[in-house]
């Protein structure tokens, strides 16, 4: 009896264990027009969205454990409706043949990273995430990295965070996306 409560329990244990992916890589939408009103991408926002689909399938930092295999963005809400981190990710969803999850609104972050982190269909694999700017910094603390980074800059959308995890540490790299004209060097 005392070995199948032992079996039992090292079993429990072992199936709660995170299933954790190699790589999240977070990103704020592209470009949003003037109008703040208008819940869909700029003219530029669109150019980045499509360039972007050659910064994921090209950039060797970025596929370290392969091409993607899950797309998350924010979910539109009442009061929240835009359609830009949905719209930033379509072109690579139509590339990669994956669909782009929304389960969740933005300010629900904790919950989306912990929906990831315990997926073991993402277990050593790369998951791409596309959120609001405002809620990245806690996004980013929510899949361990430590210390939270600094707030996202309101007018920066040509950046990608790449969070790598080793031994059950998650690691935080800024990298630049270099995709259009005007984009950061550094």
């Amino acid at each position: 009896m005392k070995r199948l409560l032992l079996i039992s329990a090292l079993f429990v244990g072992f199936t709660s264990l995170r299933a954790q992916p190699a790589q999240v890589i977070l990103l704020r939408h592209a470009e949003k027009p003037a109008d703040e009103w208008d819940v869909n991408l700029s003219t530029r926002g669109e150019a980045r969205a499509r360039a972007l689909v050659s910064f994921f399938t090209n950039t060797p930092a970025l596929l370290t454990n392969g091409l993607p295999v899950a797309l998350f963005a924010t979910r539109p809400t009442p009061h929240g409706h835009s359609r830009r981190t949905y719209e930033t990710l379509e072109p690579l969803s139509k590339e990669l043949n994956l669909p782009v999850e929304s389960p969740y609104a933005a300010k629900d972050f904790y919950a989306q990273a912990q929906e990831i982190l315990n997926n073991h269909d993402y277990a050593g694999k790369t998951v791409v995430v596309c959120w609001v700017h405002d809620y990245l910094p806690e996004m980013a603390e929510a899949f361990g990295v430590k210390p939270k980074p600094p707030a996202w800059k309101s007018k920066e959308f040509d950046r990608v965070w790449l969070i790598t995890f080793r031994d059950k540490k998650a690691s935080l790299r800024n990298l630049p996306q270099h995709l259009l004209p005007g984009d950061s060097r550094r």
